[in-house]
């Protein structure tokens, strides 16, 4: 039973510095997004595709992708015949939390 509780604690402490993580990585994400966007506006505007700054080759794309709409599926053809092409995928999960004592 202490071997258990090692674990479970061992488990607790990286999910917390998972999360932790995690917010850390969505800050930069959101800041890396956000000076995308601005370099992606400077490239249109100035037509360009690639440019070179203090050794840095820059380069911008404009692309379309295609993605799946399953909303628009589901009011177009049924949430049944959405689910009928769903699978369903084995999934485990142990959570571990601070117990309320």
């Amino acid at each position: 039973m202490k071997e258990l509780q090692q674990v479970s604690e061992k488990i607790f402490e990286l999910e917390q510095k998972k999360a932790k993580k995690k917010k850390e990585i969505d800050a930069l994400e959101k800041e890396i997004k956000q000076l995308k966007s601005e370099t992606s506006s400077y490239m249109k505007k100035r037509q360009k595709n690639e440019l070179t700054v203090a050794g840095l080759t820059i380069l911008f794309t404009a692309f379309h992708k295609s993605s799946f709409d399953k909303d628009v599926f589901i009011a177009n053809e049924g949430e049944d015949k959405y689910k009928k092409y769903l699978k369903d995928i084995q999934v485990e999960r142990v959570t571990v939390k601070v117990a309320n004592n």
